[in-house]
């Protein structure tokens, strides 16, 4: 996850400086659109990658696979010298993201303890933030070649870590080998209630049956607790999407220097909104299995909803005003602009980052999980790349505070549709939630 965030904090420094007149790589708007939203078309062949080599190979071994393209994505990025190379390089980087959110929130969920299983997907998503701040701070320093260089690094190391983890014991009883699964019980749970875990994961993924790869799709529509937990998380999927993560992530430096901002350097606000990011993805850690999982999804939802009226209504002054004249916004002025975007980042990160992975890891059975996971790790390749492909011509069309003012009302969605419909599995096995979600088919 550190190289995923790597991946998604290099654009905010780099499309800012590449679309600069001074660029030693000069890109057109245009052409900046197309290296940020060409990620989510990666990852949209990723998810699909990922889903069926959990099916067919285990979720561990398909969190190895993930180290390919992002590696390759590396090594693009230290050639290029054209934008082709840059729109390669960032479908590859695409291709291990969709990869990535199709696998890990399954392999977790599959060998954590139920009472940390919340904030051990968190703590994986944290380190998602931290890598995204890393590669705002390097964007902001560094030559892109030389980072990408650095960003091999951290890839090698995780190929040769997965290579020495067992596979899931999930994955290993599904394939009759209960020798390795014990075994793999016994590491992961470090020798604690090895016995009682093992009947339990037997129970979980016998219970379930046998399904072909395609039909586990159909079964999500046979039964109706399954088809209404699919459509909460192609939901939450869709709108974290939707609320701007990818257009405040990837063009953030832009957002701050358009805004008017000259009090601080535009670089560094970035700098600090992605510290603050770190922090709040440190603190749902903490409170995602000490508060519940809607109660930050709720908090998260509406600190956005505020932060992007924030940003529309600092657009909305400055709309229609001279290049020359927004040099000279006040310096309180500017503190709106500057506070919307940390606190977009902390509320973002505070529930809409790291809850749907953590629910999308304990809503549903073995027999159905991947599908699952690949249904909404396509519909936010899909979403990210209408919402980022769409941005700058949107800003063209009806102006910035405007589709600020949209991204506000989209967000705000997220509460009432959490409040109603989604269940709260803090605390809870995966069988117990398979349990609950059986009482309620009846």
């Amino acid at each position: 996850m550190v190289e995923l965030g790597l991946s998604s904090g290099w654009s905010s420094p780099y499309l800012a400086q590449l679309t600069a007149p001074d660029s030693s790589l000069p890109l057109t708007l245009e052409q900046a659109s197309w290296v940020a939203s060409l990620v989510n078309v990666g990852r949209f062949v990723g998810a699909f990658l990922g889903s069926l080599l959990v099916e067919y190979g285990g979720s561990k071994r398909a969190m190895l696979v993930n180290a390919l393209p992002m590696t390759l994505c590396w090594i693009l990025t230290c050639l290029a010298d054209s934008p082709i190379w840059l729109y390669l390089a960032r479908l590859s980087g695409g291709l291990c993201l969709g990869m990535a959110y199709s696998t890990y929130p399954l392999y977790v969920g599959e060998v954590a303890l139920p009472r940390i299983r919340g904030a051990l997907v968190s703590l994986v998503s944290f380190g998602g933030t931290v890598g995204i701040f890393l590669g705002i701070v390097a964007g902001s320093y560094l030559d892109m070649r030389l980072s990408a260089g650095i960003y091999l690094g951290p890839c090698l190391f995780l190929i040769i870590l997965f290579v020495w983890l067992p596979e899931s014991p999930h994955h290993l009883v599904k394939v009759n080998d209960l020798k390795k699964a014990r075994e793999s019980i016994e590491y992961y749970r470090a020798g604690y209630q090895v016995d009682e875990e093992f009947e339990a994961v037997q129970k979980f993924v016998r219970g379930q049956g046998t399904l072909a790869f395609w039909d586990r799709f159909c079964e999500l529509l046979r039964q109706p607790p399954l088809l209404k937990a699919t459509l909460l998380i192609v939901f939450l999927w869709t709108f974290m999407q939707l609320s701007g993560f990818n257009n405040v992530l990837f063009y953030m430096e832009m957002i701050v220097r358009d805004a008017g901002v000259t009090v601080i350097e535009p670089k560094v606000v970035v700098i600090f909104a992605g510290l603050a990011a770190v922090v709040a993805s440190g603190l749902a850690i903490w409170i995602i299995d000490k508060y519940g999982r809607k109660i930050l999804l709720t908090m998260s939802s509406l600190g956005v909803t505020l932060s992007m009226i924030g940003l529309a209504v600092q657009y909305l002054l400055i709309d229609g005003l001279p290049a020359a004249a927004t040099a000279g916004i006040s310096s309180t002025l500017q503190l709106l602009p500057i506070g919307s975007i940390v606190l977009y980042e902390i509320f973002f990160f505070l529930g809409f980052f790291c809850v749907p992975n953590a629910v999308l890891s304990e809503l549903f059975p073995a027999n159905v999980k991947c599908a699952t996971a690949c249904l909404a790790s396509l519909a936010g390749a899909v979403f990210a790349f209408v919402s980022t492909k769409s941005y700058q011509p949107l800003v063209e069309a009806i102006g910035t505070s405007n589709v600020f003012f949209l991204q506000a009302v989209l967000a705000f969605l997220v509460t009432p549709y959490v409040a109603l419909f989604m269940p709260e599995t803090k605390g809870k096995s995966l069988q117990q939630i398979q349990d609950d979600l059986m009482i309620a088919r009846r």
